[in-house]
């Protein structure tokens, strides 16, 4: 059993004091490292002034680079890793092509943003390289997703992003000795367990030491903290007691089966979005839409499934899928579908105490599904209202349907009499007026900072009107008129 966390900044080895464990990353690098060049501004994991790259160690190598959000981590969970901050962007003294692109196209200003900015540029690059992509301002906007600037204005900044010389730019791996690193960090085995005062985290290396540390303790479990690190950080919660399992290899993968695909605990919202791409299209195109590229390379979907929150933008989806729940306790494993295991009440799970979720399984169908997300705004933020459905139409008959909505009620709501009242009907703009009024009918959402419950019932209204309308005009069925 390791009693230290051991990591690399910049090329550096460190091992980490008890204290330093359970600093926020964040603050590890600007006040103990003196890498003040990671900023924090937001604290919540939404503007990317604090953005660093991460390689994990992952089958006995070190991974690709990706970003991260430093303040709302911690450096507990970056055991066997390493980071690189803007400060090791340098090779030879030398700044890297996008620090040299941002001087160029006078792209910086007060320079709070600019670190983010730099470092969320640098992996566009690094990945650019190595899967052969062109520059483009399209995918430049969509890596700079999680990274604002009050000051000079984006126009500038994505300018620098296109005219970078991805033949002249070195990839992350040459800036420093990653053979040694990944030598030394892959000596590293076994459990981690770090006390300081009241604090204590377990890094399990298999998953029958974390059901086992589940039973005895029950600590709270911490994936990548995208949410706890901002509770955390508003004064709202302690994270005395943790246990993470980011050093089990095993749970990091997405495997496809004969029938599903099986998605495990600590696998990223970023290889969820890439291996769902041919089976679950619009789920993917969803994915790429919900968070910035920091949050989705950090984050998982089996966290936000056993979050719970009425607002999650995943569940909806995996209720209308029929989604398996795989559960491991010190006395075995079990499997329930994701509509048994959500009970119904505000954040409640067939969750026993001594249990954890290990994986998803996704079943393979032929069946469509149409995903909708309403927010204030397009990307990287919270949904107001949330509705998936998956359908199959024989003809112009719908032969089956499910349908899920988010943020109506205490919990993602599966809506099985609106189901069993549209199946077997013609799918047309008369059933679907009765099904979108009858959806109104059945919720009873509250009003909060994001919508009244107006506003809610109405969208969830209109959502049932646009779907049938994009599902007709895709089969070219044929429009009657009628008011709606």
């Amino acid at each position: 059993m390791r009693n230290s966390i051991i990591l690399f900044v910049n090329g550096e080895r460190e091992v980490l004091s008890p204290e330093n464990s359970f600093m926020t990353v964040a603050e590890y690098l600007r006040y103990k490292k003196g890498l003040t060049g990671t900023k924090v501004v937001c604290a919540e994991g939404d503007c990317g002034a604090c953005t660093i790259l991460v390689s994990r160690m992952r089958d006995g190598k070190l991974g690709p680079y990706r970003t991260m959000n430093s303040c709302i981590s911690f450096m507990y969970l970056l055991d066997q890793a390493h980071l690189i901050t803007v400060e090791g962007l340098r090779k030879n003294n030398e700044l890297h092509p996008v620090q040299k692109a941002m001087v160029e196209n006078h792209a910086a200003q007060c320079g709070y943003c600019t670190p983010g900015f730099i470092c969320a540029m640098a992996s566009l690059t690094d990945d650019a390289k190595k899967e052969n992509f062109p520059l483009e301002e399209k995918r430049v906007k969509n890596y700079l997703t999680g990274n604002l600037c009050r000051c000079t204005g984006y126009d500038s900044i994505i300018k620098s992003g296109c005219s970078v010389n991805l033949a002249a730019t070195p990839e992350l791996a040459s800036f420093y000795d990653d053979e040694h690193i990944t030598q030394d960090l892959a000596k590293l085995s076994g459990s981690v367990r770090v006390t300081h005062g009241n604090n204590s985290i377990f890094l399990p290396a298999t998953v029958d030491e974390a059901v086992q540390e589940k039973k005895e303790r029950s600590p709270r479990l911490a994936g990548g903290a995208t949410d706890l690190g901002v509770v955390y950080n508003k004064g709202k919660l302690k994270l005395n007691d943790v246990m993470s399992m980011n050093n089990i290899t095993s749970l990091f993968t997405v495997e496809e089966s004969a029938t599903h695909l099986i998605i495990g605990a600590r696998a990223s919202y970023h290889e969820v979005e890439k291996k769902t791409a041919k089976l679950f299209p619009d789920f993917s195109r969803n994915l790429h839409l919900f968070a910035s590229p920091q949050i989705k390379n950090t984050a998982s979907l089996v966290g936000n499934l056993v979050n719970a929150s009425p607002i999650a933008d995943t569940i909806p989806f995996l209720r209308v899928v029929e989604a398996e729940v795989v559960l491991r306790s010190a006395s075995g494993e079990r499997s329930l579908n994701v509509n048994s295991f959500i009970k119904g009440g505000y954040k409640e799970l067939d969750l026993r105490p001594d249990e954890i979720v290990t994986h998803v399984r996704l079943p393979k169908t032929n069946h469509l599904f149409k995903i909708y997300k309403i927010s204030s705004r397009r990307d990287l933020d919270i949904s107001t209202v949330t509705m998936a459905a998956r359908y199959k139409l024989n003809g112009n008959i719908l032969e089956e349907f499910s349908l899920a909505l988010g943020g109506v009620g205490p919990s993602v709501l599966r809506m099985n009499q609106i189901e069993s009242k549209a199946i077997g009907q013609h799918f047309d703009q008369a059933l679907f007026k009765r099904l979108a009024l009858e959806v109104k009918n059945s919720i009873k959402p509250l009003s909060d900072v994001r919508g009244s419950t107006d506003f809610r019932l109405t969208l969830c209204h209109n959502l049932m009107l646009k779907f049938c309308d994009e599902v007709m005009v895709e089969n070219k069925f044929s429009f009657q008129e009628i008011s709606l």
